[in-house]
């Protein structure tokens, strides 16, 4: 069974984990940025748990222990930006701006095993509803690994003037081959 929930600072292995198995292109984020992140932007960071009762035997049916297995198979980290200013890549002293405009969807990831049970639904509607709660009318992203396509199918799109200007190019490029989105709410 799986529940979605607030990410928390004790998740961080687990989500270094996920990332180290989902992201080729970039040079994986520190735990130290994850933690940042955080702290920064509290309630915008959220994770898909499994959670299956192992039963340990003991060699006596009557003494089997049974232990709870955590194991995270997704998470999602948002913030709070200025659209014409997402974070660096790593960044480890992320501050949100007062005049934050925006929820910027900084990482979604999904453990490799767990592609296809339909996860990234429940994160994505997480997210969305964080940024009506704050009352942001705008989203956006950085789209890696050929990945527009996904976005896509949830309203991202390219077409907001900042995605092409070449300010916010150059600052993207650190991503490789990248494309900034926006999708409005």
């Amino acid at each position: 069974m799986s529940s979605l929930r607030p990410a928390l600072i004790t998740d961080i292995p687990e989500i270094l984990r996920i990332q180290a198995l989902c992201y080729t292109s970039i040079e994986p984020e520190r735990a130290e940025s994850f933690i940042n992140k955080l702290q920064q932007a509290p309630g915008c960071a959220f994770v898909v748990e499994d959670k299956n009762d192992i039963i340990k035997d003991t060699g006596n049916n009557s003494d089997a222990e049974i232990k709870e297995n955590r194991k995270l198979l997704a998470y999602l980290f948002a913030l709070p930006i200025r659209t014409e200013q997402p974070p660096a890549l790593d960044a480890d002293d992320f501050i949100v701006p007062p005049e934050a405009d925006c929820l910027y969807l900084h990482d979604l990831a999904i453990d490799p095993s767990a592609r296809g049970l339909g996860l990234s639904s429940p994160l994505l509607e997480a997210f969305f509803n964080t940024a009506r709660a704050r009352c942001f009318t705008q989203t956006s992203l950085i789209a890696i690994q050929n990945s527009v396509p996904f976005w896509q199918r949830y309203g991202f799109h390219n077409r907001h003037p900042l995605s092409q200007q070449p300010e916010l190019q150059a600052r993207i490029s650190v991503y490789g081959e990248a494309a900034y989105l926006t999708c409005a709410l």
